[in-house]
Protein backbone atom coordinates (compact mmCIF):
# COMPACT_ATOMS: atom_id res chain seq x y z
CA UNK A 1 0.00 0.00 0.00
CA UNK A 2 1.60 3.23 -0.75
CA UNK A 3 1.30 5.66 1.52
CA UNK A 4 0.68 9.39 0.80
CA UNK A 5 1.46 12.11 3.24
CA UNK A 6 0.12 15.53 2.90
CA UNK A 7 1.97 18.22 4.34
CA UNK A 8 -0.39 21.14 4.32
CA UNK A 9 -2.94 19.23 5.89
CA UNK A 10 -0.99 17.50 9.16
CA UNK A 11 -1.97 20.13 11.57
CA UNK A 12 -5.31 18.98 11.05
CA UNK A 13 -4.92 15.29 12.06
CA UNK A 14 -4.47 16.16 15.59
CA UNK A 15 -7.68 15.22 17.46
CA UNK A 16 -9.01 17.50 20.32
CA UNK A 17 -8.80 14.02 22.97
CA UNK A 18 -4.85 14.43 22.76
CA UNK A 19 -4.70 17.80 24.19
CA UNK A 20 -6.04 17.02 27.83
CA UNK A 21 -2.80 15.93 28.82
CA UNK A 22 -2.13 12.48 30.33
CA UNK A 23 -4.83 12.10 32.37
CA UNK A 24 -7.67 9.97 30.87
CA UNK A 25 -10.34 11.97 29.60
CA UNK A 26 -14.10 11.63 31.95
CA UNK A 27 -16.90 10.05 29.37
CA UNK A 28 -18.36 13.13 27.91
CA UNK A 29 -15.24 14.57 26.72
CA UNK A 30 -14.39 10.84 24.97
CA UNK A 31 -17.03 11.67 23.23
CA UNK A 32 -16.69 15.20 21.91
CA UNK A 33 -12.56 14.10 20.92
CA UNK A 34 -14.05 11.76 18.58
CA UNK A 35 -16.92 13.77 17.06
CA UNK A 36 -13.99 16.25 16.65
CA UNK A 37 -11.75 13.93 15.06
CA UNK A 38 -14.45 12.59 12.55
CA UNK A 39 -15.29 16.08 11.90
CA UNK A 40 -11.72 16.83 10.87
CA UNK A 41 -11.08 13.76 8.81
CA UNK A 42 -14.23 13.82 7.16
CA UNK A 43 -12.76 17.50 5.96
CA UNK A 44 -9.26 16.19 5.57
CA UNK A 45 -10.00 14.85 1.39
CA UNK A 46 -10.78 18.58 0.36
CA UNK A 47 -7.90 20.21 1.87
CA UNK A 48 -5.89 17.43 0.20
CA UNK A 49 -6.76 18.15 -2.76
CA UNK A 50 -5.98 21.52 -3.00
CA UNK A 51 -2.56 21.18 -1.06
CA UNK A 52 -1.61 19.72 -4.40
CA UNK A 53 2.29 18.54 -3.16
CA UNK A 54 2.67 14.74 -2.22
CA UNK A 55 5.46 13.03 -0.44
CA UNK A 56 6.79 9.50 -0.19
CA UNK A 57 7.65 8.07 2.90
CA UNK A 58 10.83 6.99 4.16
CA UNK A 59 11.76 3.20 3.41
CA UNK A 60 13.50 3.29 7.09
CA UNK A 61 9.87 3.09 9.24
CA UNK A 62 10.48 6.92 9.04
CA UNK A 63 8.07 10.16 7.93
CA UNK A 64 8.95 11.32 4.78
CA UNK A 65 11.72 14.04 4.56
CA UNK A 66 10.19 17.14 5.82
CA UNK A 67 7.13 15.18 7.30
CA UNK A 68 5.80 14.89 10.14
CA UNK A 69 5.14 11.27 11.83
CA UNK A 70 2.19 10.19 12.04
CA UNK A 71 0.34 7.06 14.60
CA UNK A 72 -3.09 6.08 15.18
CA UNK A 73 -3.48 4.60 18.63
CA UNK A 74 -6.23 2.14 18.84
CA UNK A 75 -7.76 1.62 22.49
CA UNK A 76 -9.35 -1.79 22.29
CA UNK A 77 -11.30 -0.90 25.40
CA UNK A 78 -12.65 1.57 27.17
CA UNK A 79 -11.02 4.53 29.32
CA UNK A 80 -11.58 5.65 32.94
CA UNK A 81 -10.38 2.35 34.55
CA UNK A 82 -7.70 3.86 36.03
CA UNK A 83 -5.45 1.39 35.00
CA UNK A 84 -4.51 -0.29 31.71
CA UNK A 85 -6.31 1.36 28.72
CA UNK A 86 -5.51 4.28 30.98
CA UNK A 87 -2.07 4.01 30.70
CA UNK A 88 -2.31 3.28 26.96
CA UNK A 89 -4.05 6.96 26.36
CA UNK A 90 -1.47 8.89 28.66
CA UNK A 91 1.15 7.44 26.51
CA UNK A 92 -0.14 10.00 23.77
CA UNK A 93 1.36 13.04 25.75
CA UNK A 94 5.01 11.66 25.90
CA UNK A 95 4.86 10.58 22.82
CA UNK A 96 4.22 14.25 21.30
CA UNK A 97 6.52 15.99 23.35
CA UNK A 98 9.50 13.62 23.68
CA UNK A 99 9.34 12.53 19.79
CA UNK A 100 7.64 15.37 18.26
CA UNK A 101 4.72 12.92 16.55
CA UNK A 102 1.54 13.67 15.65
CA UNK A 103 -0.74 11.20 17.37
CA UNK A 104 -4.56 10.74 16.58
CA UNK A 105 -6.40 7.33 19.25
CA UNK A 106 -9.89 5.95 18.52
CA UNK A 107 -11.49 4.11 21.60
CA UNK A 108 -12.98 1.33 20.65
CA UNK A 109 -14.78 -0.26 23.40
CA UNK A 110 -15.59 -4.08 24.72
CA UNK A 111 -17.51 -5.00 21.47
CA UNK A 112 -14.66 -7.26 19.43
CA UNK A 113 -16.41 -6.90 16.35
CA UNK A 114 -15.62 -3.35 15.80
CA UNK A 115 -11.73 -3.94 16.29
CA UNK A 116 -11.02 -5.11 12.56
CA UNK A 117 -13.61 -2.14 10.98
CA UNK A 118 -11.48 0.09 13.11
CA UNK A 119 -7.99 -0.82 12.00
CA UNK A 120 -9.18 -0.91 8.57
CA UNK A 121 -10.38 2.82 8.32
CA UNK A 122 -6.77 3.53 10.39
CA UNK A 123 -5.08 1.94 7.71
CA UNK A 124 -6.64 4.03 5.44
CA UNK A 125 -5.41 7.02 6.86
CA UNK A 126 -1.94 6.29 5.55
CA UNK A 127 -0.11 6.84 9.32
CA UNK A 128 3.59 5.81 9.76
CA UNK A 129 2.80 3.74 12.53
CA UNK A 130 -0.25 1.87 14.32
CA UNK A 131 -0.30 1.21 17.90
CA UNK A 132 -2.42 -0.58 19.96
CA UNK A 133 -2.57 -2.89 23.08
CA UNK A 134 -3.96 -6.02 24.70
CA UNK A 135 -4.64 -9.74 23.89
CA UNK A 136 -8.56 -8.61 23.32
CA UNK A 137 -7.75 -7.59 19.37
CA UNK A 138 -5.32 -10.48 18.14
CA UNK A 139 -7.71 -11.58 15.63
CA UNK A 140 -8.79 -8.04 13.97
CA UNK A 141 -5.02 -7.34 14.33
CA UNK A 142 -3.58 -10.40 12.69
CA UNK A 143 -6.37 -10.42 9.70
CA UNK A 144 -5.85 -6.36 9.12
CA UNK A 145 -1.78 -6.82 8.82
CA UNK A 146 -2.47 -9.62 6.35
CA UNK A 147 -4.89 -7.14 4.00
CA UNK A 148 -2.53 -4.43 4.76
CA UNK A 149 1.19 -5.72 4.33
CA UNK A 150 2.59 -2.32 3.76
CA UNK A 151 1.39 -0.81 7.09
CA UNK A 152 3.29 -0.81 10.59
CA UNK A 153 1.68 -1.93 13.76
CA UNK A 154 3.01 -2.17 17.09
CA UNK A 155 0.85 -3.68 20.48
CA UNK A 156 2.84 -2.09 23.31
CA UNK A 157 1.95 -5.19 25.48
CA UNK A 158 0.34 -8.46 24.04
CA UNK A 159 1.09 -12.39 24.15
CA UNK A 160 1.02 -13.04 20.76
CA UNK A 161 4.71 -15.47 19.94
CA UNK A 162 3.97 -15.42 16.44
CA UNK A 163 2.95 -12.16 14.69
CA UNK A 164 2.54 -11.20 10.88
CA UNK A 165 5.75 -10.02 9.26
CA UNK A 166 4.54 -6.26 10.03
CA UNK A 167 3.59 -6.67 13.62
CA UNK A 168 5.81 -6.03 16.52
CA UNK A 169 4.47 -7.32 19.86
CA UNK A 170 5.78 -5.54 23.20
CA UNK A 171 5.47 -8.26 26.47
CA UNK A 172 6.14 -7.04 30.07
CA UNK A 173 7.25 -9.72 32.72
CA UNK A 174 4.41 -9.46 34.58
CA UNK A 175 5.65 -12.00 37.25
CA UNK A 176 8.62 -9.67 38.13
CA UNK A 177 6.03 -6.19 39.03
CA UNK A 178 3.82 -9.03 40.85
CA UNK A 179 6.35 -10.26 42.63
CA UNK A 180 7.26 -6.90 44.59
CA UNK A 181 3.54 -6.16 44.31
CA UNK A 182 3.53 -9.76 46.93
CA UNK A 183 6.14 -8.79 48.90
CA UNK A 184 4.15 -5.44 49.81
CA UNK A 185 0.84 -7.08 50.69
CA UNK A 186 2.88 -9.88 52.86
CA UNK A 187 4.79 -6.96 54.56
CA UNK A 188 1.70 -5.37 55.08
CA UNK A 189 -0.42 -8.09 56.39
CA UNK A 190 2.97 -9.18 58.73
CA UNK A 191 2.67 -5.64 60.48
CA UNK A 192 -0.62 -6.47 60.74
CA UNK A 193 -0.09 -9.43 62.42
CA UNK A 194 -2.15 -11.65 59.70
CA UNK A 195 -1.02 -14.41 57.90
CA UNK A 196 -3.18 -13.82 54.42
CA UNK A 197 -3.51 -12.13 51.66
CA UNK A 198 -6.07 -11.55 48.81
CA UNK A 199 -6.10 -11.38 45.04
CA UNK A 200 -8.99 -10.70 43.06
CA UNK A 201 -8.53 -11.19 39.33
CA UNK A 202 -10.82 -10.12 36.26
CA UNK A 203 -10.93 -13.69 34.63
CA UNK A 204 -9.87 -16.72 35.41
CA UNK A 205 -7.41 -16.99 32.10
CA UNK A 206 -3.28 -17.56 31.93
CA UNK A 207 -2.60 -14.22 31.37
CA UNK A 208 -4.31 -13.13 35.12
CA UNK A 209 -3.04 -15.72 36.40
CA UNK A 210 0.78 -14.67 35.79
CA UNK A 211 0.17 -11.75 38.12
CA UNK A 212 -1.72 -14.18 40.07
CA UNK A 213 1.27 -16.72 40.39
CA UNK A 214 3.71 -13.81 40.57
CA UNK A 215 1.86 -12.41 43.41
CA UNK A 216 2.24 -15.47 45.18
CA UNK A 217 5.19 -16.11 45.32
CA UNK A 218 6.74 -12.81 46.06
CA UNK A 219 4.56 -13.00 48.83
CA UNK A 220 6.01 -16.54 49.73
CA UNK A 221 9.74 -14.44 49.84
CA UNK A 222 8.56 -12.70 53.28
CA UNK A 223 6.48 -15.20 54.51
CA UNK A 224 6.87 -18.94 53.13
CA UNK A 225 3.61 -20.30 55.11
CA UNK A 226 1.64 -17.40 53.70
CA UNK A 227 -1.89 -17.99 52.32
CA UNK A 228 -3.52 -16.23 49.97
CA UNK A 229 -7.22 -16.27 49.18
CA UNK A 230 -8.09 -16.01 45.37
CA UNK A 231 -11.80 -15.12 43.21
CA UNK A 232 -11.77 -13.78 40.18
CA UNK A 233 -14.64 -11.21 38.42
CA UNK A 234 -15.35 -13.01 35.47
CA UNK A 235 -14.95 -9.50 33.74
CA UNK A 236 -12.80 -6.70 33.32
CA UNK A 237 -15.39 -3.96 33.08
CA UNK A 238 -17.83 -4.95 36.23
CA UNK A 239 -17.30 -2.39 38.99
CA UNK A 240 -20.30 -3.51 41.39
CA UNK A 241 -18.82 -7.42 41.21
CA UNK A 242 -15.65 -6.27 41.50
CA UNK A 243 -16.49 -4.79 44.90
CA UNK A 244 -18.64 -7.69 45.48
CA UNK A 245 -15.62 -10.02 45.20
CA UNK A 246 -13.69 -7.67 47.59
CA UNK A 247 -16.19 -7.33 50.23
CA UNK A 248 -15.99 -10.65 50.59
CA UNK A 249 -12.49 -11.70 50.81
CA UNK A 250 -11.94 -8.42 52.88
CA UNK A 251 -14.03 -10.49 55.99
CA UNK A 252 -10.90 -12.42 56.22
CA UNK A 253 -7.88 -10.45 54.77
CA UNK A 254 -6.37 -6.85 55.34
CA UNK A 255 -4.71 -6.33 51.79
CA UNK A 256 -6.06 -7.50 48.51
CA UNK A 257 -4.35 -6.99 44.92
CA UNK A 258 -6.83 -6.26 42.03
CA UNK A 259 -5.62 -7.47 39.25
CA UNK A 260 -9.32 -6.82 37.41
CA UNK A 261 -8.92 -3.69 35.22
CA UNK A 262 -12.01 -1.40 35.91
CA UNK A 263 -13.71 -4.42 38.05
CA UNK A 264 -10.46 -3.66 40.80
CA UNK A 265 -12.34 -0.01 40.91
CA UNK A 266 -14.67 -2.01 42.84
CA UNK A 267 -12.09 -3.92 45.20
CA UNK A 268 -10.70 -0.56 46.38
CA UNK A 269 -14.11 0.55 47.20
CA UNK A 270 -14.71 -2.45 49.21
CA UNK A 271 -11.32 -1.07 50.79
CA UNK A 272 -12.59 1.99 51.81
CA UNK A 273 -15.73 0.72 52.90
CA UNK A 274 -14.24 -1.69 55.28
CA UNK A 275 -11.10 0.12 56.36
CA UNK A 276 -8.89 -2.40 54.74
CA UNK A 277 -6.25 -1.82 51.93
CA UNK A 278 -5.46 -2.73 48.01
CA UNK A 279 -2.61 -3.28 45.60
CA UNK A 280 -3.35 -1.29 42.74
CA UNK A 281 -2.65 -2.56 38.87
CA UNK A 282 -1.03 -1.68 35.34
CA UNK A 283 -0.81 2.28 36.17
CA UNK A 284 -0.05 3.87 39.54
CA UNK A 285 -3.59 4.20 40.60
CA UNK A 286 -3.28 5.80 43.67
CA UNK A 287 -1.74 8.83 41.70
CA UNK A 288 -4.62 8.37 38.96
CA UNK A 289 -6.81 8.55 41.86
CA UNK A 290 -6.01 10.99 44.52
CA UNK A 291 -7.33 13.85 42.74
CA UNK A 292 -10.80 13.06 42.48
CA UNK A 293 -11.11 9.92 44.74
CA UNK A 294 -9.08 10.59 47.66
CA UNK A 295 -10.34 8.08 49.87
CA UNK A 296 -9.49 5.63 46.94
CA UNK A 297 -6.26 7.05 46.67
CA UNK A 298 -5.54 6.66 50.70
CA UNK A 299 -5.99 2.74 50.98
CA UNK A 300 -3.42 1.29 47.91
CA UNK A 301 -0.14 0.75 49.28
CA UNK A 302 0.99 0.54 46.14
CA UNK A 303 0.32 -0.50 42.51
CA UNK A 304 1.92 -3.37 39.98
CA UNK A 305 2.93 -1.16 37.17
CA UNK A 306 3.41 -1.58 33.50
CA UNK A 307 5.34 1.55 32.35
CA UNK A 308 3.41 1.64 29.20
CA UNK A 309 3.57 5.20 28.18
CA UNK A 310 7.78 5.39 28.22
CA UNK A 311 7.70 1.88 26.75
CA UNK A 312 5.27 3.61 23.75
CA UNK A 313 8.18 6.37 23.66
CA UNK A 314 11.01 3.71 23.60
CA UNK A 315 9.41 1.46 20.70
CA UNK A 316 7.98 4.40 18.95
CA UNK A 317 11.68 5.98 18.79
CA UNK A 318 13.10 2.57 17.85
CA UNK A 319 10.44 2.34 14.55
CA UNK A 320 11.31 5.99 13.87
CA UNK A 321 15.29 4.89 13.13
CA UNK A 322 14.20 1.46 11.31
CA UNK A 323 15.18 -0.09 14.56
CA UNK A 324 11.94 -2.85 15.51
CA UNK A 325 12.44 -6.31 14.12
CA UNK A 326 9.01 -6.53 13.20
CA UNK A 327 7.56 -10.05 13.09
CA UNK A 328 8.64 -10.91 16.13
CA UNK A 329 7.66 -10.72 20.49
CA UNK A 330 10.04 -9.04 22.95
CA UNK A 331 9.56 -9.16 26.70
CA UNK A 332 10.58 -6.22 28.82
CA UNK A 333 11.12 -6.27 33.04
CA UNK A 334 12.20 -4.43 35.77
CA UNK A 335 15.90 -3.95 34.56
CA UNK A 336 14.79 -1.91 31.85
CA UNK A 337 12.06 0.06 33.88
CA UNK A 338 9.22 -1.65 31.56
CA UNK A 339 7.92 -2.85 34.83
CA UNK A 340 7.62 -2.07 38.39
CA UNK A 341 5.86 -0.70 41.41
CA UNK A 342 4.75 2.76 42.22
CA UNK A 343 6.83 4.42 44.86
CA UNK A 344 4.76 6.96 45.56
CA UNK A 345 3.36 9.24 48.77
CA UNK A 346 1.22 6.76 49.72
CA UNK A 347 3.89 3.85 49.33
CA UNK A 348 6.01 6.01 52.06
CA UNK A 349 2.75 5.99 54.11
CA UNK A 350 1.26 2.53 54.33
CA UNK A 351 4.29 0.75 54.65
CA UNK A 352 7.80 1.13 57.08
CA UNK A 353 10.93 2.18 56.09
CA UNK A 354 11.98 -1.14 57.72
CA UNK A 355 9.60 -2.45 54.60
CA UNK A 356 10.46 -0.72 52.15
CA UNK A 357 14.32 -1.74 52.27
CA UNK A 358 13.55 -4.98 52.24
CA UNK A 359 11.91 -4.69 49.05
CA UNK A 360 14.19 -2.70 47.15
CA UNK A 361 16.53 -5.82 48.57
CA UNK A 362 13.85 -8.11 46.39
CA UNK A 363 14.09 -5.68 43.46
CA UNK A 364 17.79 -5.65 43.14
CA UNK A 365 17.54 -9.84 43.27
CA UNK A 366 15.26 -9.48 40.90
CA UNK A 367 17.42 -7.18 38.28
CA UNK A 368 20.45 -9.72 38.98
CA UNK A 369 18.68 -13.03 38.61
CA UNK A 370 19.00 -14.12 42.22
CA UNK A 371 14.98 -15.05 42.90
CA UNK A 372 14.21 -18.01 41.44
CA UNK A 373 10.28 -17.48 40.25
CA UNK A 374 8.00 -19.58 37.97
CA UNK A 375 8.65 -17.73 34.30
CA UNK A 376 5.38 -16.00 32.46
CA UNK A 377 5.83 -17.96 29.40
CA UNK A 378 4.35 -21.48 29.03
CA UNK A 379 2.49 -22.00 32.37
CA UNK A 380 0.04 -24.63 32.09
CA UNK A 381 -3.47 -24.97 34.09
CA UNK A 382 -2.11 -27.67 35.97
CA UNK A 383 1.25 -25.85 37.04
CA UNK A 384 -1.29 -22.24 38.27
CA UNK A 385 -3.95 -25.01 40.26
CA UNK A 386 -0.66 -26.53 42.13
CA UNK A 387 0.73 -22.95 43.06
CA UNK A 388 -2.89 -21.47 44.14
CA UNK A 389 -4.52 -24.92 46.23
CA UNK A 390 -0.95 -24.64 48.21
CA UNK A 391 -1.67 -21.39 49.40
CA UNK A 392 -5.48 -21.98 49.98
CA UNK A 393 -6.50 -20.76 53.32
Amino acid sequence: MKKKVIAAVLALCMTAGVLAGCGAPEPDEVETSAQESTETEEAEPAEAEAAGDEAEPAEDGGAAEGGTYRIGLMIPGTLGDKSFFDAAYASIEPLKAELGVEVEYVEVGTDTTKYYPAFVDMCNKDYDLILTISSNNDDALVEAAEQFPDQKFINLDDEMTDPPANVYIMGTKNNEMCFLAGAAAALKAEELGENAIGFVGGMDIPGINEFLVGYIEGAQAINPDIKVATSYVGSFTDTAKGKENGLLLYKDVSVVFAAAGQSGLGVIDAAVQQGKFAIGVDSDQAEALKDTKPEMANVIITSAIKNIPQNAVNVVERAMKGDVNYGTREVFGIETGAVGIAENEFYEKLLTEDARARIEELKEKVVNGEVEMTPNEGITTDKVNEIRDAVRP
